[in-house]
């Protein structure tokens, strides 16, 4: 679980879709420009990238104990 300094759950992929922090959830304030995962929210972001990341804390990542595809 990835948890913003604001206490917001983190959620990244899928261009921010699932993500309570994101610009379209989070309404005015969003945690995407300090996220760390920001760059997999991107629609540049491919993913089968997540077949070989190995970030334990990323729920996409097919390494992670949290997976939520």
């Amino acid at each position: 679980m990835i948890i913003d300094v604001s206490g917001i759950v983190l959620v990244p992929g899928i261009c921010g879709e699932d993500c309570p922090g994101s610009w379209e959830n989070a309404g005015i304030d969003c945690c995407c420009d300090e996220c760390d995962y920001m760059m997999c929210c991107l629609e540049t972001h491919n993913p089968e990238e997540c077949r070989t990341c190995e970030d334990q804390e990323c729920p996409h990542s097919l390494n992670s104990n949290n997976i939520c595809k």
